[in-house]
């Protein structure tokens, strides 16, 4: 999950393959759980790597 800058808010979620998350230093591997429930809670999916078709979330 990608942080904000100031790092107190989730601003994205991304796959562990994705390729923004590998060059950002805002972002920290988390569980399957932890990534469903802030897509659930509207945080936004990386429009690249798409975690929410990765996860199921979406067909």
């Amino acid at each position: 999950m990608e942080q904000g800058l100031e790092r107190r808010h989730v601003v994205a979620v991304h796959t562990g393959e994705c390729w923004i998350a590998a060059k950002s230093n805002r972002c920290k591997g988390v569980t399957r759980v932890q990534a469903l429930d802030a897509l659930r809670q509207q945080v936004p999916a990386c429009t690249h790597c798409r975690p929410d078709t990765e996860l199921g979330l979406l067909d």
